[in-house]
Parts: C-alpha cells; sequence; structure tokens
C-alpha cells in the first residue's frame, strides 16, 4: 500500500504548478503526479510542432520539472477510488492512498458527431500521441480542411499554410472567434487569412464526413462538398471528467463545480484547470476559459491556500492572446457582445495608435477598443489587434479590470514611453481610446 499526502491526476500546467508551490511550502512532503500519458506536449506549441519550427523534443514538456522535487510520475489512469477511505484505484489495479486528492485532467478534443466520424485522417492535437500521429499522416498530404475558426484552429490553418498545404478552414458561425470580438477586428482578421491564401468559409455546418477508408470530403449543410485527404478538428474541447460520479463529484457541462478555494464538496478532493467549471470574474456565472494561463493562476492560488494563505479564487479575467499570420489580437474581460448578452448597458471607445512612435521608420497601427459599464464607468474590457506584441498591454487591461477602474483610473494611469517600444506619450492604448468614451461623455452633457 502507497500513501502520499498529495495526489494530483493530470499532468498538465496546473499539474506541475501546484506540485512545486506544495514542495515551496511543505518541506520533505509526499506528492505524486498520476497522468495516461508517457510524456506531455507543450498545448500552446503544437502549431509550431507540427509546422516544424519547434522541434519534437523541445517541445515535449521536461520531467524533470516534476522529478526535481522527489515526485514521482505514475503512467496510468485512475478510474475509480473512495473518497471516504481516500485511495483512487488506476487502470492498472493500482491503488494509491491520499491525505489530499487534486484532479487537474484537462480536456481533450472535440470530433463533430456527424456520418463518417470513424474515418481515418480526422486529426486532433490535444494529446501527444495524437500530435505525432498528426504530424505523420500530414507528410505527404496537400488538402487539409480545418474545422472551426477560433484560435486554435486559426493557428494551425497559418501552421499548415506555412507548411505548403492547400487549407480550408470551415466555421460555423458567421465569423471567425465565435463573432465575440469587434468588427472592425474580425474583419481585419478575415482579410489577412484570406491574403495569407487561405480558403474561409464562414456560417456553414459540417454534416458529413465523406469516403471509404480515410476521409476526402467534408459536406457542408448546403450540401456543398469540401475535397480533402485530412481534416484537422478545432471546434472546441471538453472537459475530462468521466471518474467524477465515482467520487461523488458534481459536474456541469463546463466540468468539475468547485468554489472559490476550489474545493469540490468532497472531504480533501479539490479540482484545478480545464477540468473545472469556471466562472467570469466580472458577472459570477460560467465562463469558457479552457487556458493554460487560466488553469496555471488556479495552481499558484490553490498552492498559496495549501501553504496556510488563505485567498479566495475570484474568477477568470480571460486574458487572450493570439496570433494569425502576421497580425496578432489580445482581448481581457468582456468583450462588447459579451456585455450585451449578459444585459450591461455599455459604452465604448476607439482609438487608432501605433506599436512604436509614429515618426520611427517601422510603425505599424494598432486598433484599439475599450469597454465601460454605462452606469459607474467602470473599465469591463479591451481588445487590441495589430502587427504587434500586445501581451503586455492585455496584461494591464487585466489589471485594470481586477482593480475595478473606472473611465478616470485608466485615463491617468500610469505607462512607459519609448520611440521603439511603445506609441508615443499622447497615444497610450487604453487612456488614448478613453478619451472617446470622455469625449461622448462631454458632448452629452454626462459630466459635471
Amino acid at each position: 500500500m502507497e500513501r502520499f499526502d498529495y495526489i494530483i491526476v493530470g499532468g498538465g500546467p496546473a499539474s506541475r504548478i501546484l506540485n512545486k508551490y506544495i514542495h515551496f511550502f511543505h518541506k520533505g512532503v509526499k506528492t505524486a503526479i498520476i497522468r495516461e500519458e508517457e510524456r506531455i506536449v507543450n498545448h500552446c506549441g503544437t502549431p509550431y510542432i507540427v509546422e516544424g519550427e519547434i522541434p519534437w523534443e523541445k517541445g515535449l514538456i521536461k520531467e524533470e520539472i516534476v522529478t526535481r522535487w522527489g515526485t514521482p510520475i505514475i503512467i496510468d489512469r485512475v478510474v475509480d477510488g473512495n473518497p471516504e477511505e481516500k485511495y483512487v484505484l488506476t487502470e492498472k489495479g493500482q491503488k494509491y492512498y491520499y491525505d489530499k486528492l487534486i484532479f487537474a485532467t484537462g480536456t481533450d478534443q472535440i470530433i463533430p458527431d456527424i456520418p463518417g466520424k470513424e474515418l481515418k485522417n480526422i486529426l486532433k492535437v490535444r494529446k501527444t500521441v495524437d500530435v505525432k500521429k498528426t504530424m505523420e499522416i500530414l507528410e505527404g498530404l496537400n488538402k487539409v480542411v480545418v474545422l472551426g475558426a477560433g484560435y486554435i484552429g486559426l493557428e494551425f490553418a497559418v501552421a499548415l499554410k506555412h507548411m505548403g498545404k492547400d487549407v480550408t478552414v470551415i466555421e460555423l458561425m458567421p465569423h471567425v472567434l465565435g463573432g465575440r470580438n469587434d468588427e472592425k477586428i474580425i474583419t481585419m482578421i478575415e482579410e489577412h487569412i484570406k491574403e495569407l491564401g487561405i480558403k474561409l468559409i464562414t456560417g456553414r455546418k459540417a454534416v458529413k464526413f465523406i469516403g471509404k477508408e480515410k476521409v476526402e470530403g467534408v459536406e457542408l449543410d448546403n450540401g456543398e462538398v469540401i475535397k480533402t485527404e485530412a481534416v484537422l478538428s478545432s471546434i472546441g474541447v471538453r472537459p475530462l471528467v468521466e471518474y467524477a460520479e465515482k467520487f461523488g463529484l458534481k459536474t456541469s457541462k463546463h466540468g468539475i463545480i468547485v468554489n472559490e478555494y476550489f474545493e469540490t464538496g468532497v472531504n480533501d478532493i479539490y479540482a484545478i484547470g480545464d477540468c473545472i467549471e469556471t466562472k467570469h470574474f466580472l458577472t459570477g456565472k460560467p465562463y469558457p476559459g479552457k487556458l493554460g494561463s487560466n488553469a496555471g493562476q488556479m495552481a499558484r492560488i490553490l498552492g498559496l491556500n495549501f501553504g496556510g494563505i488563505k485567498k479566495p479564487y475570484e474568477g477568470i479575467i480571460n486574458a487572450t492572446i493570439t496570433k494569425v499570420g502576421e497580425i496578432a489580437i489580445g482581448s481581457a474581460g468582456l468583450t462588447e457582445k459579451d456585455a450585451i448578452n449578459e444585459g450591461l448597458e455599455v459604452i465604448v471607445g476607439y482609438g487608432e495608435s501605433t506599436c512604436m512612435y509614429a515618426n520611427m521608420p517601422d510603425h505599424r497601427k494598432v486598433f484599439v477598443k475599450v469597454i465601460y459599464k454605462k452606469d459607474n464607468l467602470q473599465f469591463i474590457g479591451a481588445e487590441l489587434v495589430g502587427k504587434f506584441n500586445p501581451a503586455g498591454f492585455i496584461e494591464t487591461a487585466t489589471q485594470l479590470v481586477l482593480m475595478k477602474a473606472n473611465l478616470y483610473d485608466v485615463i491617468g494611469y500610469h505607462y512607459s514611453s519609448h520611440p521603439e517600444l511603445t506609441p508615443k506619450t499622447s497615444h497610450p492604448y487604453f487612456a488614448f481610446a478613453s478619451e472617446d468614451v470622455l469625449k461622448k461623455l462631454i458632448a452629452e452633457k454626462k459630466i459635471p
């Protein structure tokens, strides 16, 4: 019989970070990680791995990140357990006892449940074995259909195009990225996708995979058939929670239900990362947030709580960034469409700035949008798009949401300025776009 102080089930970033934090606080603690995969691939890097920009070995997470703490990695799958006797049972018939059990099992890709889904060359890239198999299948193939135009779908479409493939993206919604972002931002991205030579079909549903042994085409709801040699499914993910009922855990379609301390309601069992139902910081309602960055934040907060520092998790703000060809897009908080769907009345501001001083030879345009609640002028979101790196600025927007800044806080916020690194002093992204809101309020005589 083997007993551990903490057993973490899952092998993603949440597991690795939480394990580290447990060892920060508790010297000599006995932890174990149980995961299904022999090795773990860096999910965010998979488009670059498939394309060949990142070599295979460099795309795999180093085991030493876990084992340096003396933590064994047990390659197995938890299939059952007993929360009263506090043990888990694995597929290989092994029983491991715990004092505290944490599920961080993540998600798996969804393959659409339509005729022909059993055909070969319908590709996935979530697990390491899937990525490797996909790379092998893609060798020698020319035509590829990508189902879904979310972040991952678009990133893979560009990667496949860089590989010289003939790429068609099929999206059920009228626009890419779920149509949640500002229309100008979406238009810029869709036009850039087409400039790259990628075929984009929106507002159409795939209803059938056609072929004998391998997929040879995708039939759409209007009867059109898109010929292909492979299909990469990127229509979404599902939380891996098949074990939940065995442990008495409550779930929704979004994952395991937890409280602000990641407690499941079952004694000494916790859950973090993509396998849980996340709520938005601004609304308190369930909101999709299956991101490695969100999982890492959850792991750190749970780690602090395990160290005796009582800190609740207040929900996701969803700082997201991606790069589609040469254009980068970032957002944080709620988009205008998100806010309206939540019944919030908003006022928005726009600004067109640059990635560096406008008199510098390599300056490029940056489009900025800010979103405020109309009743109290609370900053609730921002969007950036342009040929630049928006990451640091999106993190700034996230902190503004977190501190519940208002319009005047944002206009008067602190910022840095340098000719090569930032827009000029008169055009800092969020303050400059917020001036548009200020002018609207003055014109409407809404400011004393």
